[in-house]
């Protein structure tokens, strides 16, 4: 009976998601539970939660507050069904643990498809509503540092993207805090107190909402329609299918669950103002797009939706932007050992889903008529159908989509034999390309056509009914001496602490997904076990903590297993403790470390002294708790403190960068193109490796930027960056050692290296 309580029942409707991911908690709590006495002391054991249950991700080890751009968690898809049906005008995400409680509104940057000053005035209203319920009684809080809103992918950024003010609170405790944890003034905060925070903050909201109610529905209802009346350069986005049908098919399913209209073009159509994706500030052009184009018109109700996720890039706000580059040359002119001011980069920059998933897109600023459909679910079933008649001499898998490595995999693991084509081959007239698999029928049980049946009808891959091993050209048939056998790659990841918990997991998520089985490992279990496999994943990690599980011996038992045959795979700070000297799994070395050859060393290089000359991970700052995966990197042996200012590359928070492709290397077999688009979200810049293949490159070309899309370092990233690589193959006696200078599969977001990842699994031992 309440007044304030009958306002807000008789003014709003309250809809409350105790958990989005309840996995995550109860594994959380059982823990705890299990462990914990209320000790506050910071290094009692209660706060020190193991690796397999550090964190709040999901089962699959997924950040689901970052998971709203592809929503590959089913907790995501199912969170925003709701939030689709609902469409709520109001959204609050309960978050912990900073030093104190946080309510917005934002830190810079963010992202300039939320309509100004509306924004910027909500959070106002919102966050004084909570000021003055918090003043009443006394409770610190902060707003605006931190936690920004320039990344979609958030819950509460992708709900203002539909309208809603979106807004995320963290509480000073629960969590790693568990029910006391001393601050570091010396003072307590307990788990009641922070729910009580929690508490306040929501009835605060939704009686500043109450008040606010026919305003707040009158500015949902003209985010839609304010923004189809702006007249933006940008009229539509055109996707080709072309590189992979099935890839494609995946990203129009995710735009459709975010309610966005896509159509496909029924007949050719010419635009006269078209860009290309594949560079920065293209110029716009005439081209012709053929019929199956996939469109998305930005004269939709989702607009603003639409250009966030689908965009080239997302600029920053100018004054943002100077001050960190301000703040950079600060740090610069600063020595070795003293304070470097932190960068206010909460996350990635970059996320453009065209070029996530390395399709071929355009920005087209032409108004023009295009013959077109809907995109159905019947659209993309047929996108992704695959199969042939029955074949009496063997079946060939063009390298068409992401898919054929897997459907190798998966039939070489029940037990049938594929090889592949090294040349191009050549069968009944028509001409394939090198990578092309073959599964022949004579060398296989007669199970072997239902196999092939049943799983490109699952994987969306064509195959060719071959009824002759007779070739009208070329060296290459079907039964040709250069058509390598393949082994089964049994495969091992390294799963233990120091390994990034969500580098792993959207690893785990994506060879799931594709049915391709693997072992997770400890560091103890990895060194009597190895022999059993020929393939160990070591996801991104720590590279101190890396090197300290494998130990000496472990470094020398993993070298020799390469040397038998094995494969290793790495990534991030694995790739970087794979360059350590004393690890030498690689001759490449990290661009500007103590052991990189081509720095130069000294002050006689002829620039200022730098004032830090580790390469950093990530431009985190460590006081970002929400940030949960990020920590401070363990770095290898630095260059001296005599080493000069702009030869060691700053850690860049997450842009796309065209690196340029060796088509001849197995690794890229199935890539038709000479550039692909590429994350970066590090400092780790690796030099080109003198005994290996350098598969993926950072061409220098002074007319051609390297980035596409995302914040970089002005006069540090690019000119640090041309020459290096990002994908080496290694060999190492009778193995091979492959390192990707990032994450592959990051956040289930990237997907444009898919296939010479699942490349080096499936010719491990053959080339």
């Amino acid at each position: 009976n309440e007044k304030a309580t009958l306002d807000i029942l008789d003014n709003t409707v309250v809809l409350v998601v105790t958990g989005e991911n309840p996995d995550g908690h109860e594994r959380f709590a059982t823990w705890y539970n299990s462990v914990g006495i209320g000790n506050p002391d910071v290094l009692a054991l209660e706060h020190r939660e193991p690796w397999t249950i550090w964190g709040r991700f999901n089962r699959y080890r997924f950040d689901l507050n970052r998971d709203s751009i592809v929503m590959s968690q089913v907790e995501t898809q199912n969170l925003h069904r709701a939030l689709h049906e609902w469409n709520p005008q109001v959204v609050v995400d309960h978050h912990g643990q900073p030093s104190q409680y946080f309510f917005p509104p934002t830190a810079l940057p963010i992202n300039p498809n939320f309509p100004q000053p509306v924004t910027d005035q909500w959070m106002q209203i919102f966050g004084k509503g909570n000021a003055s319920a918090f003043d009443e009684r006394k409770w610190s809080y902060y707003t605006r540092d931190v936690f920004d809103l320039f990344y979609p992918g958030y819950i509460d950024s992708y709900t203002s993207l539909n309208g809603a003010i979106g807004m995320t609170y963290e509480t000073d405790g629960g969590g790693n805090k568990g029910l006391l944890w001393t601050r570091e003034d010396g003072t307590t905060v307990t788990f009641r107190s922070s729910i009580a925070k929690h508490y306040v903050a929501s009835m605060a909201t939704l009686e500043t909402l109450a008040k606010n109610k026919a305003r707040r529905q009158q500015d949902f209802y003209d985010f839609r329609r304010k923004a189809m009346e702006e007249n933006t350069p940008l009229k539509r986005i055109a996707i080709l299918p072309d590189k992979d049908p099935v890839k494609a098919a995946e990203m129009m399913e995710i735009l459709q669950r975010s309610r966005i209209e896509v159509r496909v073009a029924s007949a050719p159509f010419t635009s006269t103002a078209a860009r290309s994706y594949e560079e920065k500030n293209a110029k716009p052009e005439r081209r012709t797009f053929p019929a199956g184009t996939y469109i998305i018109d930005l004269n939709q109700p989702q607009k603003r939706l639409v250009k966030a996720l689908l965009e080239q890039d997302t600029p920053q706000d100018a004054a943002f932007v100077r001050e960190e580059m301000a703040k950079f040359r600060r740090n610069e002119m600063r020595g070795k050992n003293a304070f470097k001011e932190g960068y206010r980069f909460y996350d990635i920059t970059a996320w453009s889903l065209p070029l996530a998933f390395g399709l071929d897109a355009y920005g087209l600023e032409d108004p023009g008529t295009v013959n077109s459909a809907p995109v159905t679910a019947e659209t993309i079933s047929r996108a992704k159908t695959g199969a042939s008649s029955k074949a009496t001499v063997a079946y060939l898998i063009p390298y068409e989509t992401d898919g054929a490595p897997v459907m190798a995999i998966r039939l070489l693991k029940d037990g049938y034999r594929v090889n592949v084509a090294t040349r191009i081959l050549n069968a009944e007239g028509r001409n394939y390309k090198a990578g092309t698999l073959i599964v022949r029928v004579a060398r296989n049980p007669e199970g072997v056509h239902d196999a092939v049946a049943k799983l490109a009808g699952e994987l969306g891959v064509r195959t060719v009914a071959v009824n002759s091993g007779y070739s009208e050209e070329g060296d290459n048939p079907v039964g040709g001496q250069n058509n390598f056998s393949l082994k089964e790659p049994k495969i091992a990841i390294l799963a233990d602490e120091g390994i990034s918990q969500t580098s792993y997991g959207s690893i785990w998520w994506t060879l799931d997904r594709y049915g391709i089985k693997h072992t997770p490992l400890t560091f103890a279990n990895l060194r009597g076990a190895l022999k059993r496999y020929n393939v160990l994943i070591i996801p991104d990690g720590q590279v101190g903590r890396i090197s300290q599980g494998f130990g000496a011996n472990g470094v020398n038992d993993l070298k020799e297993w390469v040397r038998g045959g094995g494969t290793v795979i790495t990534m991030g700070g694995s790739s970087v403790f794979a360059a350590l000297k004393n690890v030498g799994l690689t001759s490449s070395k990290l661009v500007g470390s103590e052991d990189d050859d081509e720095k130069p060393k000294g002050a006689d290089a002829g620039e200022k002294k730098s004032s830090d000359t580790e390469p950093a991970a990530s431009p985190t700052p460590d006081n970002r708790t929400d940030k949960q995966d990020w920590q401070p990197p363990v770095l290898p042996p630095i260059a001296s403190p005599s080493a000069t200012a702009g030869k060691v590359p700053e850690g860049i928070p997450g842009s796309i960068m065209r690196a340029r492709v060796d088509r001849s290397s197995y690794l890229n077999f199935g890539i038709d193109s000479d550039e692909v688009p590429v994350l970066l979200a590090s400092g780790y810049f690796f030099r080109y490796s003198k005994e290996g293949t350098n598969a993926m490159i950072f061409e220098s070309n002074p007319k051609r930027p390297l980035t596409i899309s995302g914040f970089v370092w002005e006069g540090n990233t690019e000119r640090l960056l041309k020459g290096t690589a990002y994908l080496i193959d290694e060999p190492l006696g009778s193995g091979r050692v492959v390192l990707f200078a990032e994450e592959p599969f990051f956040r289930a977001i990237f997907r444009s290296v898919t296939r010479p990842f699942m490349n080096s699994i499936l010719f491990s031992g053959s080339f």
